[in-house]
Order: structure tokens, then C-alpha cells, then sequence
């Protein structure tokens, strides 16, 4: 049962960590209201803005780089699974991106309001549908670059 509970914890803290996009996006509105006079406000000003958005970005990758690193993982042996099985089947890559669209839930944004449509660009840009997205065409240039490698 631990070692359950232990996989779980480490999927639910990668996936929360790959999903901070609408958290980050709440800040980056915050970080727009820029100070008009203080010149350490607007140094901090022009350093968060950039932070953030570094941010925004490089939560696409986390996927990639933790799945990577847990893949042939002893310590978590379901997830080594789990990504296994994920790397080999088409059914359960479009079964995770239909479950990672309905968890996204957006801080501020009208969730029921903007549609189908536009709640999928919005779990795409900020939730977890554009992680695996990203992490799907991470494999897959991956797979593309193996093969050339063996040719």
C-alpha cells in the first residue's frame, strides 16, 4: 500500500508542478500593474515579468524531463510502468489528454462560459493538455532521431 500511495504522490506533484500555468498567469496579471516612479519597483517590475514568463514556458518541459528520469526508475515502479505503457499506447496517450482537459480547472476564467473551444485552448496554453501535448512530440522527435541514429 505504501509503495501505492508513493507512485501516486509522485505523478500527482510532477502533474501539479507541470500545471502551475494558470497560477503563473494569475501573477503575470498581477506583474502588468507597472510601478510608475520608484526605480527598485520597476527593477523588480521588468525581473518578475521576465521570471514569469520563463516560467510559463519551461512548465511545458517538466513532462519530458521528469518522465525521462523516472521511466527505468527501481524507486517508483509504477510509474515506470505507467510512462511505459503511455510511450506504447495511442488509446491511453488520447485517454490522458481527454482526462488532463476535463481536470483543468482556471483560476479567474470563466469556465463554463467560454465554451468547448475555448476551454481547450485554454487547458492547452495553461493546464495539462499542453504538457502531454509537448510531451508527446518530445517522444516522438526522440523516436524519429533513434531511428536515424540506427540507419
Amino acid at each position: 500500500m505504501r509503495e501505492i500511495f508513493k507512485n501516486i504522490v509522485c505523478l500527482l506533484m510532477i502533474n501539479m508542478i507541470a500545471g502551475i500555468g494558470s497560477f503563473t498567469l494569475i501573477l503575470l496579471g498581477i506583474a502588468m500593474f507597472e510601478p510608475s516612479d520608484n526605480i527598485f519597483a520597476k527593477i523588480f517590475y521588468d525581473f518578475s515579468f521576465q521570471i514569469i514568463l520563463l516560467i510559463v514556458i519551461g512548465r511545458l518541459f517538466v513532462l519530458p524531463f521528469a518522465y525521462k528520469k523516472l521511466e527505468n526508475s527501481e524507486n517508483f515502479y509504477l510509474v515506470s510502468k505507467f510512462i511505459q505503457k503511455l510511450k506504447q499506447s495511442n488509446y491511453l496517450k488520447l485517454t490522458v489528454l481527454v482526462i488532463s482537459y476535463f481536470i483543468f480547472w482556471p483560476f479567474g476564467f470563466p469556465w463554463f462560459d467560454s465554451g468547448f473551444y475555448g476551454q481547450l485552448i485554454q487547458s492547452i496554453f495553461l493546464g495539462l493538455v499542453g504538457n502531454y501535448i509537448v510531451l508527446y512530440i518530445w517522444w516522438y522527435i526522440e523516436d524519429k532521431i533513434k531511428n536515424r541514429i540506427k540507419i
